[in-house]
């Protein structure tokens, strides 16, 4: 039986997603495969992973100043100092896992994954192919590696760009960042979208604020459903007050239902999310952010008019009464993303992985 390894790391719940809806997109093509999805930190050094998100976290939400810093240096700069310290110290526990494991082939949905796995190469000499899938819509440094045989990419405009940095469009492939299949059936014709669809996993009680809250209670002809995912605080916090038109949820696992009955989605703007609200032609109703990718993913969303930046909640009460007096003004923005969805290659991604599994 062919092995496939999916490498990742858990900053951020995304790159998990991507390894998620690439293991089923191969399974539902090819179910006689063995692929096992690894945080790369379990590997290198398991004290790191607690450490890492811990540290990511403070520095996305409290410093952000300081991790565009890091970020910039690492998306500009060909072989960071950063990963490539972490790459020199542990590359060696990576080649013996490979060694103990037999991939026929490696699929990398985090930075670092690329940049230890190219290391391992060089420096062993072994032949197996390094997949790479950017789960942002960003051209970074960090991200581009000797030794990866095939890059999936978000957009055309990633691909020229990566193109302009020297790599070989002829191993770029465009198409978009890979969901769940569950968000490629999109059922909106068959549903009455009434709904407001708040993804606060990332967020904080100070973005949901009371005043805010008890405005969208008052429509009656509109309801507002806030997912806290695993955010167990926020979820205490808002589910302690009473409201009629309000559904406060924790963890879910039909993110894709509720998307189905959503006139908006807010959230923040991560990659995957984007995508798969564009697969579901959900308008985007995204807060303005200065960190790292997440500004790479807002360019996105404003160039090809996919929905509505917002700096404050007076922007999001703003939203959602022009929509009440006047539903139709989302036609233009539906239409854009629909456009966008055209373009996607959904199951791209597992047909190329096959065909280089049964060449490897």
């Amino acid at each position: 039986m062919q092995n496939i390894l999916i490498l990742t790391a858990s900053f951020g719940m995304g790159h998990k997603s991507v390894s998620n809806a690439i293991k089923e997109q191969i399974e539902l093509k090819n179910n006689n495969l063995n692929i096992e999805i690894v945080d790369i930190l379990d590997i290198l050094n398991p004290t790191l992973k607690d450490v890492g998100s811990k540290i990511y976290y403070n520095l996305t939400e409290h410093y952000p100043i300081v991790y565009n810093t890091i970020y910039d240096i690492k998306k500009s700069n060909k072989n960071n100092i950063f990963d490539s310290l972490l790459s020199n110290t542990y590359y060696k526990k990576l080649y013996s896992y490979i060694k103990l494991t037999s991939p026929n082939l490696i699929i990398s949905t985090f930075p670092l994954c690329s940049c230890v796995v190219s290391k391992v190469k060089k420096e062993y000499g072994i032949k197996i192919k390094l997949v790479t899938v950017i789960t942002d819509i960003v051209d970074s440094w960090e991200w581009l590696y000797e030794g990866t045989n095939m890059y999936f990419v978000p957009s055309n405009e990633i691909k020229d760009k990566l193109i302009d940095k020297g790599i070989d469009e002829n191993i770029i492939e465009v198409t978009g960042i890979p969901v769940k299949n569950s968000f490629l059936n999109n059922n909106k014709d068959n549903v009455n979208k009434n709904t407001l669809l708040i993804i606060a996993t990332g967020m904080t009680e100070n973005d949901l604020p009371h005043n805010m809250l008890k405005q969208l209670d008052s429509y009656d002809t509109l309801k507002t459903v806030i997912v806290t995912g695993r955010n167990k605080e926020l979820y205490n916090k808002l589910s302690k007050k009473i409201y009629k038109n309000i559904t406060i949820l924790g963890f879910v696992n039909n993110i894709d239902k509720l998307m189905d009955e959503a006139i908006f989605l807010v959230t923040k703007p991560g990659g995957i999310t984007v995508f798969e609200a564009i697969n579901k032609e959900l308008p985007l109703v995204i807060k303005d952010t200065k960190i790292g990718q997440e500004k790479g993913n807002i360019e996105f969303i404003k160039r090809n008019n996919l929905g509505m930046v917002i700096n404050d909640n007076n922007d999001l009460l703003k939203i959602v009464n022009d929509y009440i007096k006047n539903p139709y003004k989302t036609y233009k923005i539906c239409k854009n993303i629909s456009e966008v969805k055209r373009n996607l290659k959904p199951y791209r991604v597992a047909e190329c992985i096959l065909d280089n599994v049964n060449y490897s």
